[in-house]
């Protein structure tokens, strides 16, 4: 599975105060006007969390940097829906100074010079917090469906980071910034490296083999600070707020394309599992329990009857 590194999400989210204020400082100088930008959320979410986006016309940008070779990010205007027309209207008198009855070419053209300052606001934050030099690309600006680029399609989660620019008079702007794991590292002056947190939670639980008395103690698997007279109980800490993605399976059955076309409303599509037979509970996509399927008030849920062993899930966490 490719994930985001704890580590790597740590240090990025860390870092965000200081580089919105650097990117609003120079929107700011290009523009002639006070742009603030609040410190936004940062988050790691399923790629498939997005899929809505390749489904219907969203305005987005596509951008990335020189010195990071094949991880180009979104820029994507009103990311829900229910916000997309506000967040679109925003953006057009922001820029443009109304809204445009059609998007052709001399819109597009100031659109496209907004997110490209954008860019450039974020190369020089980075650049700065580095001491290094990031080259921003030529920003590809569309209102369409989304295509993701190849480097989102090679992963199973992505960075989402919410902001919202406020101009002088105008309304706030809603983007949401998509990043990979690996963009992210390379901005932050990590080394990327996708890994599920799960696994360091199972390895402090249960480790294989206890080090002798006489050896020098085992490095922590997760410090982003590089603490390592801390406790091994701040590591733990350092992972409580990572979100995990939990499902229940009832089962799973394999049909060809000529079953799956004859499917309709009131179809009965049976499942390999014998009824009374044990639920599957997966945190993200790994199986760590079994249960029985309850109601609880008017919802349904598991009661778990079965937690997989620690031996075993650190056997399924490193397959």
């Amino acid at each position: 599975m490719h994930e985001v590194a704890p580590e790597v999400l740590t240090s990025f989210v860390v870092k965000q105060g200081q580089i919105w204020q650097s990117v609003a400082s120079y929107l700011s100088e290009q523009s002639g006007v006070a742009v603030e930008i609040p410190v936004p959320t940062v988050e790691s979410a399923p790629i498939g969390t997005f899929s809505s986006l390749s489904m219907n016309a969203v305005l987005h940008g596509q951008g990335g940097f020189a010195e990071v070779v094949d991880e180009p990010c979104l820029f994507i205007v009103g990311e829900q829906p229910a916000e997309r027309e506000t967040a679109e209207k925003s953006l057009y008198e922001a820029v443009l100074g109304n809204t445009p009855e059609t998007l052709d070419d001399a819109p597009f053209a100031s659109l496209r010079e907004f997110f490209t300052h954008l860019m450039q606001g974020l190369a020089l934050a980075f650049g700065n917090l580095r001491n290094t030099t990031f080259t921003p690309s030529e920003v590809e600006l569309k209102h369409a469906p989304i295509v993701f680029p190849p480097n989102f399609l090679r992963v199973d989660e992505v960075i989402a980071t919410r902001l919202t620019i406020n101009i002088p008079e105008r309304e706030p702007i809603l983007l949401t910034w998509l990043l990979t794991g690996a963009l992210a590292a390379q901005l932050v002056g990590m080394q990327a490296q996708a890994t599920d947190p799960l696994a360091a939670l199972a390895l402090d639980e249960e480790p294989i083999m206890p080090p002798p008395a006489t050896t020098q103690p085992a490095p922590m698997g997760f410090n982003p600070f590089g603490e390592t007279e801390e406790p091994p109980p701040r590591n733990l800490d350092l992972l409580m707020d990572i979100p995990l993605e939990v499902s229940v399976e009832l089962g799973r059955v394999t049909l060809l394309v000529s079953e799956l076309l004859e499917i309709g409303t009131g179809s009965i599509v049976e499942l390999k599992k014998v009824a009374g037979e044990p639920v599957e509970v997966l945190v993200n996509g790994r199986l760590i329990a079994r249960g029985e399927v309850v109601v609880v008030e008017d919802n349904f849920a598991v009661r778990i009857t079965e937690i997989i062993s620690p031996a075993e899930r650190i056997q399924r966490l490193g397959a």
